[in-house]
């Protein structure tokens, strides 16, 4: 499938790379979504809607953070991401990108997870402070 991005031109991309987010992301109404991991990124990579050439969202692995955090999904969650046995699931997060390092956060009170077997994703939104939408992303691990 070709898929057009603002940012990248025009893609060729496997039917079986696209994700499905059948709730979408909060506030946009896009369902499905590729990653792109261009060169020289880093940690980050690009959640690029398919249907909308203008809508993409820096990502980053939640392995990536220097902080440790921890989501427990519902059997309600697991049930829509049809995870099986093993339960493999990755955590992506919304990152909001700045001049200087220091100032690049993540949102950790709404983050995707992916189960990448079935390529099927859903925003969680989680409650209270552990959870802060603005958590700088290189804080020094024990801060």
């Amino acid at each position: 499938m070709q898929v057009e991005t603002t940012r990248f031109g025009s893609l060729e991309i496997e039917d079986d790379k696209v994700i499905s987010m059948p709730e979408g992301i909060l506030g946009f109404a896009e369902r499905r979504f590729i990653l792109l991991n261009p060169p020289n990124l880093g940690p980050f990579c690009w959640l690029q809607a398919v249907d909308n050439p203008n809508l993409a969202f820096v990502v980053t692995d939640v392995e990536n953070l220097a902080y440790d955090c921890s989501y427990k999904l519902t059997e309600e969650e697991c049930c829509a991401l049809e995870l099986g046995e093993d339960g493999k699931v990755i955590y992506l997060l919304i990152v909001n990108m700045a001049a200087e390092p220091q100032d690049i956060t993540v949102n950790l009170r709404g983050p995707i997870v992916l189960n990448p077997d079935r390529l099927i994703a859903r925003q969680l939104v989680m409650e209270g402070e552990s959870y802060p939408l603005r958590h700088p992303f290189f804080q020094i691990r024990g801060n």
